[in-house]
Formats: C-alpha cells, structure tokens, sequence
C-alpha cells in the first residue's frame, strides 16, 4: 500500500467540501431551529413562572379581600346585634314605662272608686250607725238575759229571743 497525494488531496477537498456543504445546509439551519425551540421553551417557562406568580398574586389578594369582607361583615353583624340590643332595651324601658303609666292609671281608678264608694256609703253611714247600735243593744240585752236565765233555770238547752225570732236566729 502507497500512498498516493494526489487521491489524498482530493479526499481532503471532498471532505472539506462536504463539510462547508453540511455546515450551509444542515448545521446552521439545525442550530437555528434548535435557538428558536429553545428561545420558545424559555418564552413558555416565564410565561408558565409569570402566569404562576400572578395567580399566586391573585390569590393573595382575594385572601386579603376574602379578610377584609369578613371582618366587614362581622362588624356589620356586630353592629346588627348592638342596634337590635339597644331596641330591645328600648322596647322593654317603653314596655315598662307603659306598664308603670297603667299601673298608675289603675291606683288612680281604684282611688277614684273608693271615694266613690265612700261619697255613697257617707248619707247610709247614719242609718247604718243606727243598725249597728240596735243590734249592739239587742245581743247585749240578750246576753244579759240568758245571764238571768242560767241562774233561774240552770239546765235549760234553748231559749228563743224574741228580738232574735224577728232577724229569725236561735240561740243555745
């Protein structure tokens, strides 16, 4: 085996041929597909990482709105409560000033009928009087007589008076 320079220098131009070939149509446009793939892999990766801290953002936010309306409504619903507590404090003092005004109303009725009672009772107060004393006096004579009638007739069981036959009573 020789070496022939001549089929040497050829198969290094062929190859370099090839090569300059294969670098213009094959390498520069791969590598230029292949920058633009990963240019667009990086471009989806931070829109992936901004979309991702935005929503993260966003659910922050709605935390601190979902915070804040709660704490609002607990606010509203505490001053719900109060307002309510203070009507019905205001509802019973109402209930109990009404309450105080009819009691009152009922004192003065029933003062109001006790005079009238009394202004009607003064003119049969006399005759009434008069009544009392006469059956007073009549019990008195009464007592007296069966004071006498035990001394006559110690073992009697009944004597009928007669000022008691009249009001229709017996006594023993």
């Amino acid at each position: 085996m020789t070496v022939q320079i001549s089929v040497t220098v050829w198969t290094i131009l062929c190859f370099l041929a090839l090569m300059l070939i294969l670098d213009r149509l094959l390498f520069r446009p791969l590598l230029s597909f292949m920058d633009e793939r990963r240019s667009k892999v990086d471009g989806a990766r931070e829109k992936k990482e901004s979309a991702l801290r935005e929503r993260e953002e966003e659910l922050h936010r709605r935390e601190e709105d979902q915070a804040a309306a709660e704490k609002r409504s607990a606010q509203e619903l505490s001053a719900a409560v109060d307002a309510a507590r203070k009507d019905n404090l205001r509802a019973a003092a109402d209930k109990k000033a009404d309450n105080v005004r009819r009691l009152e109303q009922q004192r003065q009725d029933l003062e109001q009928e006790s005079q009238d009672i009394q202004r009607q009772s003064l003119p049969r107060m006399g005759e009434l009087a008069a009544v009392f004393a006469q059956r007073l006096q009549a019990w008195q004579d009464r007592e007296t007589d069966d004071a006498g009638d035990e001394t006559a007739a110690p073992h009697a069981e009944t004597a009928v008076n007669p000022a008691a036959e009249k009001s229709g009573a017996e006594t023993i």
